[in-house]
């Protein structure tokens, strides 16, 4: 009986849809329900069972502590910081590892999530710092370029940079070298930095137009986690030193 009235209600249905549907059909009125995620909905123990066996292993291998640092890793609106010269010089040594050519690695400091405390350092940590899914990239820079890279640098008093090193008078750059070398605006230079600022994020649009770009297929996380990986492996732990690569001197 129960069959014979649903298949009465199909035909009935598709009898209506094919009257209907040969007309255009417009939204007649909008609704909604919202419904509130908090501390006030009952926790589901079926899913609680399902994802926890993951969510377990997952904080196991976020907590894996990865090394040591010798102190806490700050980053202060100084224009030279303990996390930026870390992050900078783990970039560069890594990029080296991939491209001999490169001169030097350059980074935003806004970039960098949160700073590390003196102790262990875990996979989470390495997350925290650097949250987003940023790829190498080596660019292939006019010298004319690098100055402008380096009044960006000198206009917001300083970012994360190895191989470089500059003074800051009055806002603008002053002797600038690249590997120990005078910036010479003639030549080219062979930049690391990441998929985002090689993009022009961060108000670096002039990037985009670099002479070369290279995509070395490595995540700048996975760098920092192999670069930790390693020192931890020859001994060695984070022991990072304000070294006036940007001063300023006005």
């Amino acid at each position: 009986m129960f069959l014979v009235k649903y298949g009465r209600l199909i035909s009935m249905l598709l009898l209506a849809c094919t009257a209907g549907c040969h007309r255009p059909l417009t939204v007649s009125k909008n609704d909604y329900i919202q419904y509130s995620i908090d501390q006030q909905l009952p926790q589901d123990s079926a899913i609680v069972r399902y994802y926890l066996p993951y969510k377990e292993k997952l904080q196991q291998e976020m907590n894996r502590v990865i090394g040591q640092t010798e102190q806490e890793l700050t980053k202060p609106a100084d224009p030279e910081t303990l996390m930026g010269n870390f992050f900078a010089d783990a970039l560069l040594t890594e990029g080296l590892k991939r491209d001999t050519s490169i001169q030097f690695a350059f980074a935003n400091r806004g970039g960098l999530r949160i700073t590390f405390p003196k102790g262990d350092i875990t996979v989470s940590h390495v997350f925290g710092l650097m949250p987003f899914e940023n790829q190498m990239v080596v660019l292939k820079l006019r010298g004319s370029d690098v100055w402008k890279l380096a009044s960006f640098i000198a206009a917001h008093d300083g970012e994360p940079v190895s191989g470089l090193r500059m003074k800051i008078r009055n806002k603008l750059p002053d002797e600038v070298t690249i590997a120990g070398m005078p910036l010479d605006t003639a030549r080219t230079y062979q930049m690391l930095t990441y998929d985002y600022l090689a993009d022009g994020g961060g108000d670096l649009d002039f990037l985009r137009f670099a002479l070369e770009r290279r995509d070395l297929n490595q995540k700048v996380r996975e760098a920092l986690l192999e670069n930790i990986s390693d020192m931890t492996r020859s001994g060695q732990k984070i022991n990072v030193k304000l070294d006036g690569r940007i001063v300023v001197e006005n």
